[in-house]
């Protein structure tokens, strides 16, 4: 369980889902009782995490992202988020 001090940062997102889709977001969400935010969270980092090609190639680029960071270790820029 996360402590007030680790809870994770949440951001928003627009998305844009087929109709089938979206409603079967929102039956599942109905069905175990929490929002369709945190299935798609729950569903996502499932998917990805599963993921060993993914996981490699990720672990590629952040060796890459180590060797060109800049001095203050900012990166680049965050394109499409927002705060919630």
């Amino acid at each position: 369980m996360l402590r007030d001090s680790e809870q994770p940062v949440v951001l928003k997102r627009k998305v844009r889902l087929e109709q089938d889709t979206r409603e079967l977001l929102e039956d599942y969400a109905r069905f175990i009782g929490i929002s369709a935010e945190d299935v798609l969270n729950i569903v996502l980092k499932k998917l990805i995490g599963n993921d060993l090609e993914f996981q490699y190639w990720l672990s590629q680029q952040n060796v890459q992202q180590q060797g060109s960071q800049s001095p203050l270790g900012l990166s680049a820029c965050m394109v499409g988020t927002e705060a919630a």
